[in-house]
């Protein structure tokens, strides 16, 4: 199920405000974790997004994803993976999950195809919302990296990072704290613990 991620963006999408802690998509039957590494790896790129979708116009929309875009070049340029190009040797996907009280919402525009967002979503949702035992209301944003190898395409290596949300936070306090949530995802793909 896709929901109107503008009108949700409108309202709520600071989503990844404050991703610090590991919670949303924890090894569990039927969602692929593979924890493979970048060793003998050299160039990465972004998945493509569907040519055919609206264009994304939303502000607060446009600039997370360029936050955590930038944040997903950073981390592979620091650890030696040349990114961007497009015969690149990986492709990296990503799924921005947002969730509160009974509802969880997932936005899939750069999570590619057969990448099982819908099962990631209902697994987030199940351990984030129904089975939550938190008493007050709660925002939480998480985000799911994927790394595929793109001559095979085969998933290499899946991770995720969650936390609660601070609408308070400044553009670059929450460009920081993406940053810090992407580099968590991707640290064990980098081969570091």
């Amino acid at each position: 199920m896709r929901w109107d991620i503008r009108a949700m963006l409108q309202a709520s999408f600071r989503i990844l405000i404050a991703i610090t802690c590991l919670g949303f998509v924890a090894c569990s039957t039927g969602v692929d974790q593979p924890k493979g590494t970048s060793k003998g790896y050299t160039s990465a790129r972004l998945v493509r997004r569907d040519p055919k979708l609206p264009p994304i116009t939303a502000t607060t929309e446009l600039k997370i994803h360029r936050m955590v875009q930038q944040a997903l070049a950073s981390q592979f340029e620091a650890n030696g993976i040349a990114y961007g190009k497009p015969d690149a040797e990986l492709t990296v996907a990503y799924l921005v999950i947002y969730q509160e009280p009974g509802m969880t919402a997932s936005y899939p525009d750069y999570f590619g195809y057969g990448r099982s967002s819908e099962q990631i979503a209902e697994l987030a949702h199940t351990r984030g919302a129904v089975d939550s035992k938190r008493p007050d209301y709660f925002e939480r944003a998480g985000i799911v990296v994927d790394v595929i190898d793109t001559r095979t395409n085969k998933l290499v290596f899946r991770n995720h990072a969650a936390g609660d949300i601070h609408r308070s936070a400044s553009d670059s306090t929450r460009a920081a704290r993406i940053d810090a949530a992407v580099g968590q995802a991707l640290l064990p793909f980098f081969g570091k613990r």
